[in-house]
C-alpha cells in the first residue's frame, strides 16, 4: 500500500509541469515583425544632364517613370528596402536615353499615425539604352555607363485600410554618370544626371 501511494506521488509530480506547459497559451504574434511593404507607382519626371560641355541652359527631358520598392517594416516608423527606377535622360541634341536606378533605401515615419514620410537612399544608377526599356524595345544599340546613384524626397501616404494606401511623393535622384559614350560614338565627360519627379504609387503592406 505504501508503495503503491509514493508510486501515485511520483506520478503526479512528473505530470504537474507537463500539464501547466499544456495549459500556457500560445504566444501572440509580434506587432514589429518584418512585413512585406510593396510600392508601385508613377509620375512625371524632369531630367537635366549638366557637364563642362553641355548647353549652358541645360536640356530638360519630361517623361513618365516607373518606380518600385520592394522592402520590408522596421520598425514602425522605418522601412527598408530596394528601389527600381527608370526615367529617360536626354543628353544635347542626342536621343533620349533611359536611365536605370538600383537603390538600397531607407523610409522613415516622424509621426506614426500620420502620413509624412522622409526617404533616401543610395545605390548604382545606370544610363543607356541597352538596358530593359519599358517604353521601348528592348533591344538597342549596347551604349551605357554606370555611376553612383542617390536619392531623397518626401511624401504622404493616405490608409485605405489595413494593407493599403495611396501615396505622393516629390523625390530627387541624381547620378553621377562621369563619361557617357553616345549613339553616335561621341564622349561626353564628367556627366551628372538630374532627375526631379512628382507621383503617385499604390502601398500594399
Amino acid at each position: 500500500m505504501t508503495r503503491a501511494v509514493a508510486a501515485a506521488a511520483v506520478w503526479c509530480a512528473l505530470l504537474a509541469p507537463v500539464s501547466a506547459f499544456a495549459q500556457q497559451p500560445s504566444p501572440t504574434p509580434n506587432p514589429l515583425s518584418p512585413r512585406i511593404w510593396i510600392v508601385a507607382g508613377s509620375g512625371f519626371a524632369a531630367a537635366r544632364a549638366g557637364c563642362p560641355t553641355c548647353e549652358p541652359e541645360g536640356v530638360v527631358t519630361k517623361s513618365y517613370p516607373i518606380l518600385v520598392d520592394v522592402g520590408v517594416r522596421v520598425t514602425p516608423r522605418v522601412d527598408a528596402g530596394i528601389e527600381l527606377y527608370w526615367v529617360r535622360l536626354k543628353v544635347n541634341d542626342e536621343a533620349p536615353i533611359q536611365t536605370t536606378f538600383v537603390l538600397g533605401l531607407v523610409q522613415m515615419r516622424p509621426w506614426v499615425d500620420r502620413g509624412l514620410f522622409l526617404r533616401a537612399g543610395m545605390g548604382i544608377g545606370i544610363a543607356g539604352n541597352g538596358l530593359y526599356n519599358p517604353n521601348g524595345p528592348v533591344l538597342a544599340p549596347p551604349y551605357t555607363t554606370n555611376a553612383l546613384g542617390i536619392v531623397y524626397g518626401v511624401g504622404w501616404e493616405h490608409l485605405i485600410n489595413r494593407r493599403w494606401a495611396l501615396q505622393a511623393h516629390a523625390l530627387h535622384h541624381v547620378a553621377a554618370l562621369g563619361e557617357l559614350t553616345t549613339e553616335a560614338g561621341e564622349r561626353i565627360r564628367n556627366v551628372v544626371g538630374n532627375y526631379w519627379t512628382v507621383g503617385f504609387g499604390i502601398v500594399i503592406r
